[in-house]
């Protein structure tokens, strides 16, 4: 679906720049690595950060960083979002990041889970399930996992 893939393609983004400016203000270049909906609910002098949409924040399934003050929990046009840590890392690093998005129900002929990280690729794969995934899997484990890469 191109709504998921775009609204990966506009955390990447987010991501480059809260990187880039030091959007939270640590004098660190580094990621959110916390959530996806921190990429916007995060507070730099009493103000939301707001770096991606708020429907896309909305949709974050594992907020760290309440929402609920900005909008409803619900999925973005079908798909949930979440933030998570690359399989190969015991702690979360600040230069990396990763992100997936995956069906609130799996549907015959829908076209998956979406993956994202630092190197701004997108890749899918159906999954069989609609639980997304727990840690961006290790480049190893794509190629031999089969995970479609898109444009």
């Amino acid at each position: 679906m191109r709504s998921a893939s775009t609204s990966l393609k506009t955390i990447a983004a987010a991501q480059a720049d809260f990187r880039a400016n030091d959007r939270d203000g640590n004098h660190e270049t580094d990621f959110w690595r916390a959530d996806v909906s921190g990429l916007y609910a995060a507070e730099v002098e009493g103000f939301a950060i707001k770096l991606i949409e708020l429907s896309v924040a909305a949709a974050d399934d594992r907020p760290v960083l309440p929402i609920d003050r900005y909008s409803i929990r619900s999925p973005k046009a079908g798909f949930w979002f979440r933030g998570l840590p690359h399989a190969d890392e015991s702690r979360r690093g600040p230069d990396r990041f990763a992100a997936c998005c995956f069906p609130d129900v799996l549907r015959e002929g829908q076209l998956g889970t979406y993956v994202i990280s630092e190197e701004n690729v997108i890749r899918r794969k159906l999954l069989g399930h609609a639980r997304g995934l727990e840690a961006h899997p290790a480049k190893e484990h794509l190629k031999a996992e089969n995970w479609e890469t898109l444009d």
